[in-house]
């Protein structure tokens, strides 16, 4: 299936989600991450903040946990620039003021206590998605705000996405400049592509 395709049936999928669906399989996939991967030996992660009414999985328990209990390890998180189609990082602090955007997304606002981030300390992102197939590539919501980032970030970064569905066998239309995966974390397993 192409990726035109496969967004409609996947924002179709995920509004049929109960909020208990949401928060178990969100919590599923954030045991996952941290069973699998070894944050305490990264320097930052880049952690998207999820659109609650597009029912995106819960990433606020990852960054909670690396705030908590990874003191040496930094959390990212991103800001759109819709004018160019980029993002803007900033570091996570505790007490800083995130916004609504017009999109029902929260995001650092860049005139209440934020700090830039430098992305080539990041060493994992955790990746939006609505869906991704079995060789990583992924269908997201077609701005390319994430294949432009992660394009910038250093070879090595870990691409990891999240959802609550299995890949699919093939997204038939990716570009070569789609970005794939290297992971994807599903409530059930992790893959790797």
């Amino acid at each position: 299936m192409t990726k035109a395709e496969l967004r409609p049936i996947f924002k179709q999928k995920r509004q049929t989600l109960t909020a208990a669906q949401v928060a178990d399989g969100s919590l599923a996939i954030v045991r996952l991450f941290f069973s699998f991967f070894e944050v305490e030996k990264m320097k930052a992660v880049h952690c998207y903040l999820p659109i609650r009414r597009q029912n995106e999985v819960d990433t606020f328990p990852i960054i909670y946990t690396i705030q908590d209990k990874y003191l040496q390890t930094q959390v990212v998180v991103p800001r759109m620039l819709p004018l160019t189609n980029d993002l803007e990082h900033y570091q996570w602090l505790p007490d800083m003021t995130l916004t609504l955007n017009k999109w029902g997304l929260l995001e650092p606002n860049p005139d209440k206590n934020t700090k830039l981030a430098q992305i080539a300390n990041i060493n994992l992102v955790v990746v939006p998605l609505l869906a991704c197939d079995k060789q990583g590539q992924r269908v997201g919501y077609g701005k390319g705000y994430y294949d432009k980032f992660l394009a910038n970030c250093r070879p090595n970064v870990l691409k990891v996405g999240v959802s609550f569905f299995e890949p699919v066998a093939l997204i038939s239309d990716a570009a070569d400049f789609d970005v794939r995966l290297d992971y994807c974390i599903t409530p059930q397993r992790v893959w790797r592509f």
